[in-house]
C-alpha cells in the first residue's frame, strides 16, 4: 500500500503530464520533461507509472469511461429533445473534465495509444452514432449523415480550443461557452 505522500506525488505527476500533454501534444512532452517541471528524477516519475503510455492511460481514463457512461444513459435518441440532452451531457463532461483532456483526445498520436491501451478507437465514431440516433443502425448510412457525425464530434474539440485561446489559464468552461458548443454541435448535426 501506498503512503498518502506518494498518493499526493502520483496525482501531482498526472497533473502536470495532463497540463504538458495538452501544451505540446503526448509525443512532444517526455518523462524527462515531467520530471524537471516537478523537479523530481525520471526515476521517481517511473516510480509510479512504469511507462509514458502508462501515465497517459491514467490520465484519460476517467474521462473516456464518463463519455462512456453518458453514451449508455443516452442511448436511444427519438427526437430534438433527447440528442439535446445528448449533447448538453456531453458538453458537460468536456466542462467537468476539462479541456486539456479534450485537447488531448483531438492529439492524433493519442488516438493510437488510445487503441492500443483500451481496445477502443472509436470513441469518436460511437459518439457521432448516438449523435445520429437511430438512423445509425442502417445499414444504408448515407455518407452526408456519416460527415455530419464526425463533423459534430470534431466540433467539441475545436470548440474547445477556441475558447482556450482567450482563456489559456482557465480549466473549466463557462456556462456561456457551453451552451454555445451545444448549439454548435446540434447544429451542425442537423437533426430534427
Amino acid at each position: 500500500m501506498r503512503s498518502p505522500e506518494a498518493g499526493a506525488t502520483r496525482g501531482r505527476i498526472l497533473d502536470v503530464a495532463l497540463e504538458l500533454f495538452s501544451r505540446r501534444g503526448y509525443e512532444g512532452t517526455s518523462i524527462r520533461d515531467i520530471a524537471e517541471r516537478m523537479e523530481l528524477t525520471k526515476a521517481a516519475v517511473y516510480y509510479h507509472f512504469p511507462s509514458k503510455e502508462d501515465l497517459l492511460a491514467d490520465v484519460l481514463s476517467p474521462a473516456m469511461a464518463r463519455v462512456g457512461r453518458v453514451l449508455e444513459e443516452h442511448e436511444s435518441i427519438g427526437g430534438a429533445e433527447q440528442r439535446r440532452a445528448l449533447v448538453t451531457a456531453l458538453v458537460d463532461v468536456i466542462a467537468e473534465v476539462g479541456p486539456q483532456v479534450v485537447m488531448m483526445l483531438s492529439d492524433p498520436a493519442v488516438g493510437s495509444h488510445i487503441r492500443a491501451l483500451t481496445g477502443d478507437s472509436g470513441l469518436p465514431q460511437r459518439v457521432g452514432r448516438a449523435l445520429l440516433g437511430p438512423a445509425a443502425a442502417d445499414a444504408g448510412l448515407e455518407a452526408a449523415d456519416r460527415i455530419r457525425a464526425a463533423c459534430a464530434v470534431a466540433s467539441l474539440p475545436a470548440g474547445v480550443a477556441a475558447w482556450r485561446q482567450d482563456h489559456p489559464d482557465e480549466t473549466s468552461l463557462d456556462q456561456g461557452s457551453k451552451d454555445v458548443l451545444v448549439e454548435v454541435v446540434l447544429a451542425v448535426i442537423g437533426r430534427d
